[in-house]
């Protein structure tokens, strides 16, 4: 039996609580940085700036707030090679779309992005302290394999201090919690020895994503 300590509508009300309101703006460009890394090459912020049809200065305002500036990950020529959770740089959680792989910078991000870009994806995940990788294919609208099928998914709630930092220590203060493990047993000893942590299914995981992509992203999609 999983050990849940919140359900799942307590769990997605305290992390839409936790999160930054963005502005239609910073949806707009977190949306176009999605798409344009689902490519698979990183991005430059001056095709940022001619997709949007935005000044380059105001990108590059938007990518310093603290909204945008703790979910993007840049190399030392700028480009963008990691945002929100997806990443063109090598990560253990592999996450292959339309014939290119890609990395997410923890489990969860797996389960979300496909909502987000619309794609079905593969996903090949490792367990902590284990040999054992799960494997999934995730639909834009569900989990549709799970392998191995018991597989669960350990879960943190990020602090309000999360997202004021820069991508790195964001990715150390949560995503570094955030794995998915073959059965309930073994997430369930990983989660003893790392307080605050819980165990939830992949299901409620994928809907956890869906409702925190709903909350932070629809409004920008829904736009024409």
């Amino acid at each position: 039996m999983l050990r849940s300590v919140k359900t799942l509508t307590a769990l997605a009300s305290e992390l839409l609580a936790r999160l930054p309101t963005m502005t239609g703006e910073e949806q707009r460009l977190g949306l176009e940085i999605y798409r344009q890394l689902a490519q698979g090459e990183p991005v430059l912020r001056s095709e940022l700036a001619e997709a949007l049809e935005a000044p380059p200065d105001t990108v590059d305002e938007l990518l310093e707030h603290p909204n945008l500036r703790s979910l993007t990950y840049t190399d030392k020529q700028g480009r963008i090679i990691g945002f929100g959770g997806l990443a063109v740089r090598e990560m253990p959680h592999r996450f292959r779309i339309d014939g290119r792989t890609l990395f997410t910078w923890c489990a969860w991000d797996s389960l979300f992005i496909p909502v987000i870009l619309g794609l079905e994806a593969e996903v090949e995940s490792p367990a902590p302290g284990s040999t054992v990788r799960v494997r999934l294919r995730v639909a834009p609208d569900g989990v549709e394999r799970i392998q191995p099928p018991r597989a669960v998914m350990s879960f943190l709630l990020p602090s309000a201090q999360t997202f004021q930092a820069d991508a790195l220590k964001a990715m150390a203060a949560f995503c570094h919690f955030i794995f998915f493990f073959p059965e309930s047993d073994s997430a369930a000893e990983w989660t003893k020895g790392h307080p605050d942590t819980t165990v939830i299914s992949i299901s409620d995981a994928f809907e956890l994503g869906r409702s925190m992509v709903s909350a932070r992203w629809r409004p920008a999609v829904m736009k024409p």
